[in-house]
């Protein structure tokens, strides 16, 4: 792996002591993230304009810089602008601003002791995390797909540029109209180069969810099962499973430095490994709340129990559709179960993972099953959406810090 630059910070993950901090005294991955007042500052960290402006050119919007004026004026840019605008607009209506309003009704206990949200399965849609809990100041993403680069916009021919536009807009434009990513056409878009991984669409959601950028780091595992921290540069080639990035971003108005990461790795039980490096990182995240949606069903299968069952140890609250967790294993530990929506015979894609109990509970006549005023997921077509909140009975065991 080619990451230049001096190491800034080791992030030690141990199951003893799971707290990791900068210079700045801010939490990294902690066990114990605090509140947002807590980790709020006197005065805002800057904005950094170079990677503020990179990716706000990337989501078709204009930043600050002489340079992006200009190849703002390129008809492929323009196009690519009016395009994900109105399909942003058109998404934020039908989906965003309603699961917004709804989760500060129905979510509104989750909501309040959310600090850091969990979200296996969802690739690089920072959208949904920052529409359902926009307390959390910590998200953390997985997924497949690669991390790869930020285009270099003002060193690279037009016809990169253009083709660059062209593969964003189909990625944004699939997920604004389905609500989730689909990853074989997302990593046949990657794999044309044009688009080189997930940090580029995550810049798109940001951006567009109205967010400033601070700063962006990589992240890699080290040889004694911590993790080295170090200012993003472009990789000439693309490391091994897993590896990360971490953007620090503000909500305008807000002092509060906000930390979204994303690793690309593989869950399954065979690379997903008890005391492994990414297993520790996860573990000492502390309480948090996990979200799952168009999750292709892989934790009902026992070669994806790992994380399920870490999944089912560290988190206060699950909000998850159908494709996640099966109800029974929620049921059998005593958690509080709310239902939303409503329950259909899984899309014909997806075999042997139809939940009798969940339609049970969800046609149970004394039972109450609420609303759900918006849609997403693998029924996006038939807008038939379901979701499942589930509460723990007490809270989990939490990982002593030794100072």
């Amino acid at each position: 792996m080619s990451v230049g630059g001096p190491v800034l910070l080791i992030i030690t993950v141990l199951l003893s002591s799971a707290v990791c901090r900068r210079d700045t005294g801010r939490e990294t991955l902690s066990g114990d993230p605090g509140s947002a007042a807590s980790r709020s500052i006197p005065a805002p960290p800057p904005v950094d304009r170079a990677f503020d402006d990179r990716f706000a050119f990337a989501a078709g919007l204009s930043g600050t810089s002489p340079t992006y004026a200009i190849l703002q004026e390129e008809t492929p840019w323009k196009e690519f602008a009016a395009l994900s605008g109105k399909d942003w607009t058109d998404f934020d209506s039908a989906v965003l601003k309603p699961m917004h309003v709804w989760a500060g009704s129905d979510l509104a206990e989750a909501r309040e002791k959310t600090k850091t949200l969990f979200y296996p399965f969802g690739g690089p849609d920072f959208a949904t995390a920052f529409a359902l809990f926009p307390g959390a100041t910590t998200i953390v993403l997985i997924g497949l797909e690669p991390i790869g680069n930020l285009p270099d916009f003002d060193r690279v021919p037009a016809q990169k540029r253009q083709d660059f536009f062209a593969d964003l807009g189909t990625l944004t434009s699939d997920f604004l109209m389905r609500g989730y990513f689909i990853t074989m056409h997302m990593m046949d878009t990657y794999s044309l180069g044009n688009v080189d991984g997930a940090l580029p669409v995550i810049g798109f959601f940001l951006k567009r969810g109205g967010y400033s950028v601070v700063d962006v780091k990589r992240l890699a595992p080290d040889e004694k099962g911590g993790w080295i921290e170090t200012p993003y540069e472009r990789l000439a080639k693309r490391p091994h499973r897993p590896y990360g990035v971490r953007i620090d971003y503000l909500k305008p108005g807000d002092t509060a430095l906000r930390s979204v990461y994303y690793f690309s790795c593989d869950v399954e039980n065979t690379a997903f490994r008890v005391n492994s490096p990414l297993y520790s990182l996860f573990e000492g995240l502390g309480d948090l709340t996990t979200f799952i949606k168009a999750g292709s069903y892989l934790l009902h299968w026992d070669n994806f129990s790992t994380l399920r069952n870490l999944i089912l140890d560290r988190s206060l609250f699950v909000l998850e559709d159908d494709t996640a967790i099966p109800y029974r294993f929620f049921k059998s530990r005593g958690w509080e179960v709310t239902l939303f929506g409503r329950y259909a015979t899984p899309v014909k894609d997806f075999t042997n993972v139809e939940q009798i109990d969940l339609r049970q509970a969800y046609e149970n006549p004394s039972g109450s099953v609420k609303p759900l005023p918006f849609h997403f997921g693998y029924r996006w077509r038939t807008q038939v959406d379901n979701l499942l909140l589930a509460k723990r009975p007490r809270r989990p065991y939490k990982v002593p810090v030794i100072q």
